[in-house]
C-alpha cells in the first residue's frame, strides 16, 4: 500500500464581505451627510447677515458692514446659496439621473459664488486685523473665483475629470466659511488671543479644506483612454 501523501493545507476561508475591503460608498455617504449639515448649519448661522440689522453684526466690524452693505449682502448671499446647493452637486445619481436639473444647480452655484466672490474682495481690504487676514482672505475670494471659472470651462469642454476636480476645489473654498466658524471656538477654548485666531483663520479656513480636497481629487477615477484613431 502506498504511503498517504503530505495532506494538503487546508483553504484559508474567504474573508466575509463585510470585513474583505473597506466599504468606500458608505464612507462617501457618511462623509456627503457630515458636509451638508456642516453647510446647512453655517449657512442658517450666516443668513441673517442679510437681514442687514446693525445688532447681528460682530462689534469690531460694525461700522465696516454698515459702510459696505451692498457686498455685504452680495458675499452672503451668494455664499449661502453655494453653500446650500454645493453638496448636491456631488450626488452621483442625481447626476446620472437628472442631468438637466444637475447643470441647472450648477449654474446658479456658479452664479451665487460670482457673488460671494465679489463681495468678499470688496469688503476683504476693510477686514480686522490687517493686513495679515485681509490678505488671507483676498486669496481666497480669488482661488474661489479662479477655482471656479475652471470648473465651468471644464463643464464646456466634456471634460468630467477636471471638472469634478475644480468643482471640489471651489466647494472646498466655500466650505472655508464652516471651517472657520469651528476653527474660532476652538482657538477661543486653546486661549489664544482673539486677533492672533482671527488672523490664523484667515487662512488655515481655506488651506486645511483645500488639504482636504486634493485628496479626494486624487481618487477621482481616471477618464478612459481614447481609442487610436484610424
Amino acid at each position: 500500500m502506498n504511503a498517504p501523501g503530505p495532506r494538503a493545507p487546508a483553504a484559508a476561508p474567504a474573508p466575509s464581505a463585510d470585513r474583505a475591503a473597506p466599504r468606500p460608498a458608505r464612507a462617501r455617504r457618511a462623509g456627503w451627510w457630515t458636509v451638508t449639515v456642516l453647510a446647512l448649519a453655517t449657512a442658517l448661522l450666516t443668513a441673517r447677515y442679510l437681514t442687514l440689522d446693525p445688532e447681528v453684526f460682530l462689534d469690531r466690524q460694525r461700522s465696516v458692514y454698515l459702510a459696505h452693505r451692498v457686498p455685504l449682502a452680495l458675499h452672503v448671499g451668494g455664499g449661502v446659496l453655494a453653500i446650500l446647493l454645493g453638496p448636491w452637486q456631488f450626488l452621483p445619481r442625481l447626476r446620472a439621473r437628472r442631468p438637466a436639473l444637475h447643470r441647472l444647480t450648477g449654474r446658479l452655484y456658479l452664479l451665487a459664488v460670482l457673488a460671494a466672490g465679489t463681495g468678499g474682495l470688496l469688503l476683504a481690504p476693510s477686514g480686522m486685523v490687517g493686513p495679515v487676514a485681509p490678505i488671507g482672505f483676498t486669496a481666497l475670494a480669488v482661488l474661489l473665483l479662479l477655482s471656479s471659472a475652471l470648473a465651468w470651462r471644464a463643464a464646456l469642454r466634456r471634460d468630467a475629470v477636471r471638472h469634478r476636480a475644480w468643482a471640489t476645489r471651489s466647494f472646498a473654498l466655500i466650505l472655508a466659511a464652516a471651517t472657520l466658524r469651528i476653527w474660532l471656538p476652538v482657538m477661543d477654548l486653546a486661549g489664544v488671543p482673539f486677533e492672533q485666531a482671527y488672523a490664523s483663520a484667515a487662512w488655515t479656513c481655506w488651506l486645511i479644506n483645500l488639504v482636504v480636497a486634493e485628496r479626494v481629487i486624487a481618487r477621482i477615477p481616471a477618464a478612459p483612454a481614447a481609442p487610436p484613431a484610424g
